[in-house]
């Protein structure tokens, strides 16, 4: 490249005369990314080698596959064209790219950090890696995609600018072929989990965004107007708006800007599960919530604020008017899971129906041969749902939370059979048996459309073994339960340890683990969730520990 030097042995441009950059993570967290990544054989997005090394939030959050979700909505555009990564950090979306096959530019201000993505990247000849700042940077090639994901916060600290903000917006703009596309991802300013005390991301400070007590010269996040706004100030005439949850870090789902048209409403379609449901996977909740952020985000979905609410914006920007994605509402990445289990469910409407269809997302380069495998979408009530509703209200009853097991314990019922025929042996004295995909037919894969209709949803694991009922409830109760992040107080008959709450629950409906079985059920039980895994079974998993010693999240105000 002209005006640039390369590094062979670290695969990566530099500048013939560097500015000084001088971000970077806390402690030495390039240097030991830098370490781990050369040292591993396998660098791809689902590589588990490197995974197995992540020991912190910074390794963590660079090396996890998560991170790639973010680009998925644009991949095919992304495969088939060049794109330019403005901020690429330590390369985990360009490690992404890469493998999609497409010709991918990462721009990176620190040369550390440009390293690690050299590292990262150093079996793709698509990719190449250049050490320089955003503003210094210069090329007449025009692309059909430019990422600023993680960046534009930044521009008051790094870009030289009466206006930073805007002037990096434009400059994003001006590498744009004309019907190429930016992707913007950032915070949001107005984030439901910072009103729930959460601390803003930058600062560490709960309600710092909230407050603005950003500066002229500080790193700054916008609300959707805003926001929104400067977009088209920059020149961007087509502004798509879409949601990744918990955040744009590592989003387990996406809602697509179409999710968001209350004209699907009266389809079915229903964004509140996918909202909440987030709300359990993410690694930055506030630790002391003034209320429940699963139940406010269903309030927030029902009255038309999910996009002004939401923790993340990412945003699609064109220079003209496109139909990309124009019948998706929405997806959910099961890509925290070792590559061979990893998928996407994504949601479509078409002729007036919403429906679901799932693909294995393992091997990326091919992703367009992927065949996808159609399945019914059910609308109703969520019963997961309905159990953080019940949690919500003061003084929740051991009669409240019996009544709402009661629905989904019925629903096992009807596909249990009698007989110890095809079961563990050591478990044959349980009489009634579920079949052997029922071992995930827990309540968050629920769906209760009227008193005589119910549907089990997403059954795609088995344990190869017909299930007693005790097993299923017990477990379906305790995955319940561990993914509540607050409940208000309960009633004095509730207990607030779990294993005894589960307990109650079994009792009263006469369902019974007889005491010499509790250690069979717990290491079936992890046994099954290594499985999801691809980790040995003998391994014990932060699941099965928690089920001894883990209490209700009970908040201490406003309950």
């Amino acid at each position: 490249m002209k005006n640039y030097l390369f590094n062979a042995a670290e695969n990566y441009f530099y500048s013939k005369s560097p500015d000084p950059f001088s971000y970077k993570d806390a402690g030495d967290t390039e240097k030991n990314l830098f370490h781990i990544i050369s040292n591993s054989s396998d660098k791809s997005v689902f590589s588990q080698e490197l995974m197995s090394r992540a020991h912190d939030w910074p390794t963590y959050y660079h090396l996890t596959s998560l991170r790639s979700n973010i680009l998925r909505p644009f991949e095919n555009k992304i495969k088939h064209g060049s794109t330019l990564e403005l901020g690429a950090g330590c390369g985990a979306v360009t490690r992404f790219i890469g493998e999609l096959g497409g010709k991918v530019t990462a721009l990176e201000g620190s040369m550390a950090r440009a390293r690690v993505i050299g590292a990262r990247c150093i079996d793709l000849p698509n990719v190449e890696v250049v050490a320089d700042l955003i503003q210094n940077f210069h090329t007449d090639e025009k692309f059909d995609v430019v990422t600023l994901i993680g960046v534009l916060e930044y521009s008051r600290l790094y870009v030289k600018s009466d206006d930073s903000v805007q002037t990096l917006l434009e400059l994003a703009r001006a590498y744009l072929k004309p019907d190429g596309i930016v992707v913007l991802a950032i915070e949001n300013q107005m984030g439901l989990k910072y009103f729930c005390g959460a601390p803003e991301d930058h600062f560490g400070c709960p309600m710092f965004g909230v407050n603005n007590s950003y500066t002229e010269t500080s790193i700054v996040t916008f609300g959707r107007k805003e926001l929104s706004d400067r977009c088209k100030k920059a020149g961007f005439e087509s502004i798509k708006l879409y949601v990744p949850v918990p955040d744009y870090k590592t989003p387990v789902s996406i809602i697509y800007p179409e999710g968001f048209s209350e004209n699907q409403n009266q389809m079915g379609w229903d964004i509140a599960p996918i909202l909440s449901g987030a709300v359990f996977v993410d690694r930055q909740n506030p630790v002391h919530p003034t209320f429940s952020l699963e139940a406010a985000l269903t309030v927030t979905a029902n009255n038309g604020l999910g996009q002004d609410l939401a923790n993340s914006f990412l945003f699609e920007l064109g220079n003209q008017a496109n139909d990309l994605n124009k019948n998706i509402l929405a997806a959910h990445y099961g890509t925290q899971r070792p590559a061979k289990h990893s998928k996407e469910t994504r949601f479509t409407i078409n002729a007036n129906a919403v429906t679901a269809n799932t693909r294995y997302v393992s091997n990326t380069p091919n992703l367009d041969s992927a065949p996808w495998a159609p399945s019914v979408y059910h609308a109703g009530a969520h019963w997961h749902s309905e159990l953080i509703r019940l949690v919500n209200r003061p003084v929740w009853s051991m009669k409240d939370l019996a009544g709402w097991a009661n629905v989904w314990i019925n629903a096992l019922k009807k596909h249990a059979t009698l007989g110890a025929e095809n079961t563990i042996p050591e478990l044959a004295h349980y009489k009634r048996l579920l079949p052997d995909n029922f071992i995930d037919a827990t309540p968050a894969n629920f769906i209760v459309k009227n008193s005589h209709e119910d549907f089990f949803f997403d059954l795609e694991w088995n344990l190869s073994k017909a299930i007693p009922l005790e097993f299923v409830v017990f477990r379906g109760l305790f995955m319940s339960f561990i993914r509540i992040t607050s409940c208000a107080r309960p009633g004095q008959d509730v207990p607030l340890k779990l294993v005894e709450l589960i307990q109650g629950i079994m009792q009263i409906h006469g369902l019974e683990i007889l005491k010499n079985d509790w250690e069979l059920f717990l290491h079936i039980f992890n046994s099954f969730q290594n499985q999801t895994q691809d980790i040995s079974g003998d391994v014990l998993n932060e699941h099965t520990s928690q089920i001894a010693t883990e209490f209700l999240k009970v908040r201490q105000l406003f309950t």
